[in-house]
């Protein structure tokens, strides 16, 4: 499909990018041939109920490029998208939709709530599919996957009935973590923990004849009102004798016993602690260790229950006052210290998580955790970097059971039925769109939690390719590569691991790549609160899709937050330009009666410019293939501004080779393909010697050039680069003479190097004078008179003099560690560089300074 006549002067991406998706997508360039060895991505599926943001530029193309990398490889490459109802998530902003409207959730029934929530993701996921197109985002969209697509609910209603029969689901009363304020419970791996600030106090429980007591340490007295007990380690020698008698809970004044437990810290505090099973998860433990029995407090409102007419309704933070004034009435306060603690908060809304003991449905994870553990002790998936396989490994091992219930209108539905009559008599079956049931003439009631969406997600990879189905795309399982975030390796690739086991008896992937967060220019996280998030389709806008995508992945490390610099993105634009003007360039030296011959180099420079370019295909596709993404790309940026731009156009510019040209260009776009897929695109479909679709093109293999020519070229960008800097710090603007001995190079090449020098002349001589470029090695001299001669000397006296003043200044900036901490982190970076950079400049003036001094 042609596009354009001609490359136009200037490259304007928003004037060729959406034809060239259109073009991709009409053409079927995005889906897997069926040729060659299946190489697979999944999509981490994106919300659908909203935008992408600058973490999903990032991920999307990182996969992108890997993607577009093995289609050239010659693999049966497939990115498979997707799209995730993102369950909490999405009903946190439709929850916000309806207190707009002056509504809440307790005005609808779930099934009128799950109807109105499809149609507002409905209306949301269209968008958030044309933000990877304009991302370039080279996914098979016919193949687009929705989680709460039939195949997937179906999938995920067969893994629920297999654990079911394999007695690894249970229901039962646990402590879960519940935020009050959405009414749902969370996993342990959801719950946000930040150190916080907060108070120890000392509370004095009086023994029964009133006369003794045992001080409790405390940072939540408002739980004591759900106290069941007071725990002291056996081996505490301070309350031995205390062990086994009971005691008085003050303000209920109701007798408790104090019992013995190994859990309990004998540094912390005083030694001896309350015991509120119903709202702390290690005393559930203790108190079923103990057989004591579960009081609760605090509803799912958030609001005290169970507990003396004063403190009845009051939040929790509101009871903790009335307590503490209750307890000094009765002067049962024992002192209070400052501490700093983990306190665990929703995600979403950042309110306190109140632990309290509700009936869910658990998963059993010893058994699924185990085989995942085995296999990646064994080196069975590979992870970059390396250390995260056994920071998983950890964290598998002290895994408790999953909670999966959550509640919330929407989402994919449990499969269970109570029986009315018998809380205790559970069946499964799938009927969820029926309110009840009945079976066996028995009625059952439907469940109204929602799965956990990480239960669903978690069974990604064999629900997309629809392996146990045996679909199309069964063959790309296991798939090849998973690129995620590594904040959610635990909640995420776990699971994938563990239910793909589990289900398949295969690993869903052979190799991890985990990126870290992209944070503002001080590296700070971002967050609509702080006001520093970055909009990646306002840089699109700005700069172009493949700006962005190359700037984005500028300096990147495997799981390391860093910070976004904007000057990576300008500085990509910059090389699309380059990019554009080199095509110009060639498209203008070749015209309109190109034809296809076999390659001959002809000068050094064409023999150089070919290793070079073998070189940098072989380059990119190591760094590729060990995920070495920004070292990968600046192989891409440095070949092409550097080599074929700065030097071989130039170069040629003596003496054409037009075979050779179509075919450095050529080349140049492939290996720039995967980082900048839309101007390689424009560019391609432009030329009138190339066919198809570049995307479709084959990865460059090596050609054949001399590389004692390409060694001597090697030779004279020395001599050029040396005289360049020289003739820049020569006093006045004028061209010279270069003079040489008995040189064969510089004679051979007296065209290329006067043009590449800006030189009057390149002539021999038998008398030498001037100034000797002696770092090139060469008997080659600059025709200059002495008084010009002593003014250069001067002047780099005093260049070298700014030099080390500038060099020192920069210096101490950066041992600066204010300068350091507060500075964006992109300019203490510049700062680095402009160091080195000072560092090499005196280096060479202290050079030529040296030359002169020998004459």
């Amino acid at each position: 499909m042609e596009l354009l006549m001609q490359l136009a002067k200037q490259y304007i991406p928003n004037d060729y990018e959406p034809n060239i998706y259109a073009m991709w997508e009409t053409s079927g360039a995005l889906e897997p041939t069926g040729l060659g060895k299946p190489y697979s991505i999944v999509m981490p599926p994106p919300n659908a109920n909203g935008n992408l943001h600058i973490g999903h530029a990032l991920d999307m193309n990182l996969k992108d490029i890997m993607i577009r990398y093995h289609r050239m490889k010659g693999d049966d490459a497939i990115f498979i998208p997707g799209a995730d109802h993102a369950g909490f998530e999405t009903w946190v902003v439709y929850e916000r939709e309806l207190t707009k409207q002056g509504k809440s959730r307790f005005d609808f029934s779930r099934d009128q709530l799950y109807s109105q929530v499809w149609n507002f993701v409905q209306e949301k996921r269209g968008n958030m599919e044309l933000q990877l197109r304009a991302l370039g985002i080279s996914a098979s969209w016919k193949h687009l996957t929705f989680t709460l697509d039939n195949k997937v609910i179906s999938t995920v209603y067969d893994t629920f009935k297999k654990m079911w029969d394999d007695d690894l689901i249970y229901r039962g009363e646990r402590i879960v973590n519940y935020c009050t304020k959405h009414q749902t419970s969370f996993a342990d791996i959801e719950v946000e923990h930040k150190n916080e600030k907060g108070k120890l106090w000392q509370i004095a429980y009086p023994t029964l004849d009133k006369i003794g007591e045992i001080i409790v340490a405390t940072t939540r007295p408002e739980t004591m009102l759900g106290d069941v007990a007071v725990a002291v380690h056996p081996d505490d020698e301070r309350y031995k004798h205390l062990i086994g008698t009971r005691i008085l809970l003050p303000i209920i004044d109701k007798e408790i016993p104090i019992i013995a437990d190994e859990y309990v810290d004998m540094s912390y505090g005083t030694g001896a602690v309350k015991i509120t099973p119903a709202h702390d998860p290690n005393d559930f433990e203790i108190a079923k260790r103990h057989d004591l029995p579960l009081e609760s407090i605090i509803s799912q409102a958030g609001k005290m229950i169970n507990v003396p007419a004063q403190f009845l309704g009051l939040t929790p933070e509101e009871a903790r006052a009335r307590v503490l004034e209750a307890l000094d009435a009765l002067e049962l306060r024992r002192g209070e210290s400052n501490i700093e603690h983990a306190v665990g908060h929703c995600y979403k809304c950042g309110s306190v998580i109140e632990p309290m003991v509700k009936e869910q449905w658990f998963i059993k994870m010893e058994p699924l955790a185990k085989p995942a553990i085995d296999a990646l002790e064994r080196g069975e998936v590979t992870f970059y970097p390396a250390s995260k396989s056994r920071e998983l490994i950890s964290y598998l091992k002290q895994l408790k059971d999953w909670n999966i219930s959550r509640q919330i209108p929407w989402g994919i539905p449990i499969p269970a039925f109570v029986n009315e009559n018998n809380p205790k008599d559970w069946i499964f079956d799938t009927r969820t769109n029926e309110q009840k049931i009945v079976v066996n003439n028995t009625t059952y009631i439907r469940e109204e939690d929602t799965f956990d969406t990480w239960f669903s997600s978690g069974q990604w990879p064999y629900v997309v390719t629809d392996y146990l189905g045996d679909g199309e795309l069964a063959k790309y399982f296991p798939t090849s590569l998973m690129e995620t975030g590594m904040d959610i390796m635990r909640a995420w690739v776990s699971r994938m691991i563990m239910l793909s086991l589990y289900r398949t008896g295969k690993l869903p992937f052979k190799e991890v790549y985990l990126h870290g967060m992209v944070n503002d220019e001080h590296n700070q996280k971002m967050s609509k609160s702080k006001g520093n998030v970055i909009n990646p389709m306002e840089l699109v806008a700005e700069f172009g899709s493949d700006a962005t995508r190359m700037g984005i992945i500028a300096g990147r490390a495997p799981a390391q937050h860093q910070a976004f610099n904007k000057g990576s993105v300008i500085a990509a634009r910059n090389f699309c330009n380059k990019l554009w003007n080199i095509a110009r360039f060639v498209e203008a030296q070749i015209g309109d009666n190109h034809q296809i011959v076999e390659l001959e180099p002809q000068t050094l420079a064409d023999h150089w410019i070919i290793r070079q370019l073998n070189d940098a295909a072989n380059n990119v596709a190591i760094r590729l293939e060990q995920y070495r993404f920004s070292e990968a790309s600046e192989t891409v940026y440095h070949t092409i501004w550097d080599d074929v731009a700065d030097w071989y156009i130039e170069s040629s510019k003596t003496s054409i080779n037009r075979p050779l040209l179509s075919w450095v260009l050529a080349t140049s776009l492939k290996i720039a393909h995967p980082f900048a897929p839309f101007v390689t695109e424009t560019i391609w479909q432009t030329l009138n010697y190339t066919d198809g679709i570049l995307m479709r093109e084959t990865w460059p293999t090596p050609e054949k050039f001399d590389p004692i020519a390409a060694e001597q070229f090697e030779q004279l960008k020395t001599l050029v680069t040396e005289g360049r800097w020289v003739i820049a710090e020569l006093p006045g603007n004028k061209k010279y003479r270069l003079l040489y001995g008995n040189d064969s190079l510089i004679s051979d090449n007296q065209d290329t190097i006067k043009h590449l020098m800006r030189l009057e002349s390149v002539e021999h001589t038998d008398q030498p004078r001037g100034l000797r470029l002696a770092a090139a090695n060469r008997e080659a001299w600059l025709d200059i008179d002495s008084e010009t001669l002593y003014q250069h000397q001067e002047n780099l006296e005093v260049r070298l003099a700014e030099a080390r003043q500038k060099l020192s200044g920069l210096q101490k900036r950066l041992d600066n560690p204010t300068y350091i901490e507060k500075a964006p982190t992109h300019l203490v970076e510049e700062t680095r560089e402009q160091l080195a950079e000072q560092e090499k400049i005196i280096a060479r003036l202290v050079s030529e300074l040296e030359v002169i001094s020998l004459k």
